[in-house]
């Protein structure tokens, strides 16, 4: 859109919320009346009520005894920001994407967030002559609620009260002490406290990191990260505490790599034979130092495998990503994430009785 489409855009956007500040008022306006404020001529004021009428939906009405215009419902509000046509399929996107958050306290928020917008596009009425995207039931559609799609993945479930608990610390620096099921060992929930740096979403599940008491040793604090759906009956101590230096809280500023948000605080160097399927994943863009060259080492290896190397301090992230290539990435360095990497295979197989 050129620089003075935009302006005009703009300019009658602002026109339009003037008048439905005017036309909220117990009084009507004549033409006369509207032209002088909006300083506007009476074709142009024309085209406005238009489009308060026919791309709103506007109760807006004109009242010949009175000699002017007025609503006839006082519950009718323009939306806050307007989603213009051409944005329209992204708009259509966010809500898809906003619904994998249905089982957690964010869902009606970021739903909300999403009532103070709407679109010119007609969808059904509902109210006072509002328009809800959402909850069209129109045989014909918008080409793009069919023809894009975003895949849906579940988001673990979050129990709105630990939620607002888990803020609260987080807002106030205060320690927090709740029952913890390890699933690694066993189901039984253990008392831990934790100083709560950051909430954080990563791979469609939520984590709480801080400094935490180790479990034999209250003495001592380690950095970890917790699962909030396994953190039960959760409690605010009267304790507060301070932030450490940012380069040990703040990890997502200081990640090394896309793999998401979850990130130590040793960088290595890591290496890896891509083939087959992986290749296609070898151009993405997911370490800024990333380098790729054919592989010529002795490991066996398809035609085309490539040697990719990079540095990064997101173990977990490259584990997660990677592993799901199968044998077509096999990792080479550093050794204790080759080990880690074999060591799951192992297992993996022997479950499988092979």
């Amino acid at each position: 859109m050129a620089k003075e489409e935009t302006r005009q855009s703009a300019k009658e956007t602002l026109r339009l919320f003037l008048l439905d500040s005017l036309f909220q008022q117990e009084r009507y306006f004549t033409k006369a009346e509207l032209t002088e404020k909006l300083e506007v001529s009476i074709p142009t004021l024309d085209r406005d009520i238009r489009r308060l009428r026919d791309d709103f939906n506007a109760p807006l009405e004109y009242n010949s005894e009175k000699g002017g215009y007025h609503y006839s419902s006082k519950l009718f509000r323009l939306p806050s920001v307007f989603v213009p046509e051409q944005e329209m399929p992204a708009y259509s996107m966010v809500l898809k994407l906003f619904e994998q958050f249905q089982n957690t306290p964010l869902y009606t928020p970021l739903l909300n967030i999403c009532e103070s917008f709407e679109s010119p596009i007609k969808t059904d009425a509902i109210g006072s002559g509002q328009v809800d995207f959402r909850s069209t039931h129109l045989e014909e559609k918008p080409w793009f609620e069919t023809r894009i799609v975003m895949g849906k993945r579940s988001v673990a479930s979050v129990d709105e009260t630990n939620w607002d608990i888990i803020l609260k610390a987080l807002q106030n620096n205060q320690v927090l002490e709740f029952d913890y099921e390890n699933v690694r060992t066993s189901k039984k929930g253990y008392s831990r406290k934790i100083e709560p740096w950051q909430l954080i979403y990563d791979s469609e599940q939520w984590y709480l990191r801080g400094y935490a008491e180790d479990q034999n040793n209250p003495n001592v604090k380690n950095i970890r990260n917790f699962v909030v759906p396994r953190m039960k009956n959760l409690k605010l101590l009267p304790q507060h505490f301070k932030l450490p230096e940012e380069k040990i809280w703040r990890l997502d500023e200081y990640n090394v790599g896309s793999f998401g948000a979850l990130a130590s605080d040793k960088i290595e160097e890591y290496k890896f034979i891509f083939q087959g399927t992986a290749l296609y994943f070898a151009e993405a863009d997911f370490a800024p130092n990333k380098k790729v060259e054919p592989y010529k080492g002795e490991h066996a290896h398809k035609d085309g495998a490539v040697l990719v190397s990079f540095t990064s301090n997101q173990p977990l992230g490259i584990l997660r990503s990677f592993f799901a290539y199968g044998e077509d990435i096999i990792p080479l360095a550093p050794q204790a994430f080759v080990a880690e990497w074999t060591d799951t295979v192992k297992k993996m197989a022997k479950s499988l009785g092979l």
